[in-house]
């Protein structure tokens, strides 16, 4: 009898085990607004078997789910304003599903892959060693490209072509200790530091190095979403030999800092003698519109709105409250560039030796205005995405 009831206990105990292995239930907590296109990151390790699945514990759906050696991060398309999502990691192998990818091309740059269409183009070879940096280009959503075409081709009738160094979608900028990396010196892309794709983003990791000036490191996702375009950049920057002092010289200081060059649908010519531009092209989360009103203030995110090739859609860019000098100030311009600049207004600050500056943005490319494109929700979800443990 006692031989027994230590079987029934040892048994007992290994499916205990074995349930606390199999499962565990995170939350992102309810928060006062919808949310959009929420990457909710679960720090690993997990007290359960890989692989995972993650389903949505009210509706039992698996959601689009990847980890690496730190990190699960699970896409959640909405969560409606007031609610809480509790996510389900268990033990399992999900359905095959089509998801993102990364392919190597020769002519040096990496495409990003969604199911059934091409999102953009990371250049790190002869591309980005001819134009001084590397880039993105083009930038696809809704079946169209929204940045400009020149100067990496020709150019499409109706562009503008000016500004060589306007490059798609890209980091620079023109006052770092006293050097100008916007437009003259180069940007060299130094490693790709890892590619990750699957069902809930494509991942690009690389460094370049500013001269003997900075290490920069971009980390860039780019969510499986649909028709829209969501890409998520994370920029370290770290001083290489010494202290870096970035806009000391406020002239130099507006030359940056993330930009992007859009098509001639998202841009204006202003008129002769006006006074104002963009004002119905351009506006910002506190609901300025147009070029002097957004360059004279800060925001957490701005859009252009306006028709490429037919479709009426627009361009976001919005701004991570952990990033420096949240919330950003702009270098927008009714002409087609769209910036977000940290330093145009609040000009010098110094990185001491051997600590990093911290840079975060998403581009969200949109059907429609801001307000059909649900803009506010999706920096509301980018802004409002932690997992905690239920």
């Amino acid at each position: 009898m006692r031989v027994l009831l230590s079987l029934l206990l040892s048994t007992l105990a290994v499916a205990g085990a074995r349930t606390a292995r199999d499962s565990r239930t995170f939350t992102v907590p309810a928060h006062e607004k919808d949310r959009r296109y929420v990457l909710a990151e679960i720090p690993l390790p997990l007290r359960v078997e890989l692989p995972v699945v993650v389903r949505d514990k009210d509706s039992g759906k698996v959601l689009p789910s990847q980890e690496d050696a730190r990190t699960l991060r699970v896409l959640v398309g909405e969560i409606p304003a007031g609610a809480k999502k509790s996510l389900v990691v268990e033990h399992g192998e999900a359905e095959k599903v089509p998801g993102m990818t990364l392919k190597d091309d020769p002519g040096g740059w990496i495409s990003v892959q969604a199911p059934g269409r091409e999102i953009t183009r990371y250049h790190t070879g002869a591309p980005a060693e001819k134009h001084k940096k590397p880039f993105f280009y083009p930038l696809i959503g809704h079946s169209v490209n929204v940045l400009r075409e020149y100067p990496i081709g020709a150019g499409k009738d109706g562009e503008a072509k000016d500004h060589p160094h306007h490059t798609g979608m890209y980091h620079a900028f023109g006052e770092v200790n006293g050097k100008e990396y916007w437009s003259k010196l180069p940007i060299t892309p130094k490693k790709i530091l890892r590619k990750d794709a699957g069902p809930a983003y494509a991942r690009i990791v690389a460094e370049n190095a500013w001269g003997e000036d900075l290490v920069e490191t971009q980390d860039v996702m780019i969510l499986n979403s649909g028709e829209d375009t969501v890409v998520d950049w994370t920029i370290t920057l770290r001083g290489t030999s010494g202290p870096v002092v970035f806009a000391k010289d406020i002239k130099a200081a507006k030359e940056g800092s993330f930009a992007l060059r859009l098509a001639a649908g998202l841009s204006e010519v202003p008129a002769k003698g006006a006074k104002d531009f963009g004002l119905t092209l351009m506006s910002d989360a506190k609901g300025n519109r147009g070029e002097n009103a957004i360059r004279a203030d800060t925001a957490p995110w701005v859009d252009y709105t306006g028709e490429v090739e037919g479709k009426r859609v627009g361009v976001s860019v919005m701004n991570h409250p952990s990033s420096f000098r949240y919330p950003t100030t702009w270098h927008v311009r009714a002409y087609g560039l769209f910036a977000a600049n940290p330093w145009i207004l609040k000009g010098e600050n110094t990185l001491p030796a051997g600590e990093t500056l911290l840079l975060r943005y998403r581009v969200y490319v949109h059907e429609g205005n801001s307000t059909v494109g649900k803009v506010a929700d999706v920096f509301e979800g980018y802004s409002n995405a932690a997992a905690v443990p239920e």
